[in-house]
Formats: C-alpha cells, sequence, structure tokens
C-alpha cells in the first residue's frame, strides 16, 4: 500500500513538471485572476464569508474538470506504456493523475485566499472558520476529479461511461422533471412517475454529501453532528469513485491513445 502511494506521489510530481513545461498553468491562473477580478475584487461593499465561499465553491470544482481532463490527457499519451513497464501499478498510475489535478486546483483555491486575505478581506471570516470550510470544499474538489478520472475514456469505455452520466442525469432530473411535467405524466401513467421517484431517491443519494458540503463551507456550521458525519460521507465517496476507477483501470485492455 505505501509502495502505491509512494508511486503515485512521484508520478503527480512528473506529472505536474509537463503541465508546468506545456504552459497550461496559465489557463487556470488566468482563470483564477478572472475570478478574483469579476467575483472577488473590492467593490466598496465589505464582503462576507457566505459570498466568499459561494463562489470558491462553485469556481473550484468546475476548475477540477479542466485541470482533471488535462491531466488525463497527459497520462493518456504512450509514454505511459514506459512507466507502467517499470513496475508501477495501474492503480497507482491513476492515483498520481488524480494527486496532480488536486494539487493544481487547490493552488489556485489558495491563490484567490490569499488574494482575498491581503486585499478585499471578508469582515466575520476568521483563520478556524477559514479552515472548517476549506474542509468540504477540499473533498468536494476531490469527488469532482475522481468522478471526472471516472468518467475519461482512459477508465472506462464508452458504452459504460453513457451509462453512468444517464444515471447521474436521471438523479439529478428531480429539478426538471416536475411540476406540469409531472401531472402530465401522472395522468397517463401514475405508476411510471411513481417509479420514476423512486430511482430519483435511490441514485440521488451518492449526491447529498456534496450539495451538503457545499452548503456545508458556506454556512460553517460544524456545531452539528450532521456536519462531521457529512464529511465522513464526503470521503467514503471520494475513496468509492477512486476504487472504482481504479478497478475499471485494471480490468480493461491497456490502450493509450497514439496522440
Amino acid at each position: 500500500m505505501m509502495r502505491s502511494i509512494e508511486q503515485a506521489v512521484r508520478l503527480a510530481g512528473f506529472t505536474l513538471l509537463e503541465y508546468l513545461r506545456s504552459g497550461r498553468v496559465l489557463l487556470e491562473v488566468a482563470a483564477a485572476v478572472a475570478c478574483y477580478v469579476v467575483l472577488l475584487r473590492p467593490t466598496g461593499t465589505p464582503m462576507s464569508a457566505g459570498y466568499l465561499f459561494t463562489v470558491l465553491g462553485l469556481f473550484s470544482p468546475a476548475l477540477a474538470i479542466v485541470t482533471t481532463s488535462y491531466m488525463i490527457s497527459l497520462g493518456d499519451r504512450p509514454q505511459g506504456y514506459i512507466v507502467l513497464a517499470h513496475n508501477v501499478s495501474r492503480g497507482a498510475y491513476l492515483i498520481g493523475l488524480f494527486f496532480a489535478a488536486v494539487t493544481v486546483v487547490l493552488a489556485m483555491y489558495g491563490t484567490l485566499c490569499i488574494l482575498v486575505a491581503l486585499i478585499n478581506r471578508a469582515t466575520d471570516l476568521d483563520l478556524t472558520g477559514w479552515l472548517l470550510a476549506t474542509l468540504p470544499l477540499v473533498l468536494n474538489v476531490g469527488l469532482v476529479a475522481a468522478l471526472t478520472i471516472l468518467l475519461s475514456p482512459l477508465v472506462l469505455g464508452t458504452g459504460w461511461r453513457l451509462f453512468v452520466l444517464a444515471l447521474v442525469a436521471i438523479a439529478l432530473s428531480s429539478n426538471v422533471i416536475g411540476g406540469p411535467v409531472i401531472n402530465q405524466l401522472t395522468e397517463i401513467n401514475p405508476l411510471l412517475v411513481d417509479v420514476l421517484r423512486a430511482i430519483q431517491t435511490i441514485l440521488s443519494g451518492p449526491l447529498v454529501p456534496v450539495f451538503y458540503g457545499y452548503q456545508l463551507s458556506i454556512s460553517r456550521a460544524f456545531a452539528q453532528m450532521a456536519a462531521w458525519s457529512n464529511l465522513l460521507a464526503q470521503c467514503s465517496l471520494l475513496l468509492a469513485f477512486l476504487g472504482l476507477a481504479r478497478y475499471a483501470f485494471n480490468q480493461r485492455d491497456l490502450l493509450f491513445s497514439a496522440s
């Protein structure tokens, strides 16, 4: 286990070096600067901690999708055969890409927090509050990065990717399919509506820790046991995503992109 983690850390360092050499870091820096200028710059009105983490709680996971996708493209190259030929496990290879992507996103997150602290400090935020708000936010970044890796062509085939995306779409459809649509479906077939609601409830379960973690980052309400339970649920879901990605990557034929 420790050997795999050590291999993953080394591969993450190598991937980050390739990432810096490619100049791609300028895109993440530009995105962070744009986020600060548009949403977090001083406007004459004191900024609240709730607003700060509302912005960062959306920006960081979105950046995680973009950055992780690029890290996957760095790993999905013929050079990967050479790396795996030197007694490096597939799991360590995949986790190394995950570590690299999360490191970049957290660096951008930290940069934005420093800029805000120096130039436009939130009036109701201290170091303890920042640490508490950061915990669920970082876990959400990890969850989004892990899910992006799981849904990548490197891990799953086209059929399985479409299947998983369909499950996610059904889980999120409760906010879309409602009102007049549900009334029409009820008139046509009430049983169909009951089945749809049951499926939505089951599939939306894994998404609850993500959304509650976002709210928790904004409110920083850790006085209740439910907050700490949600952190545990986020950690469990993260391990599940990484475990599924590792298992799927180990099971499929190793075929990197030729480009």
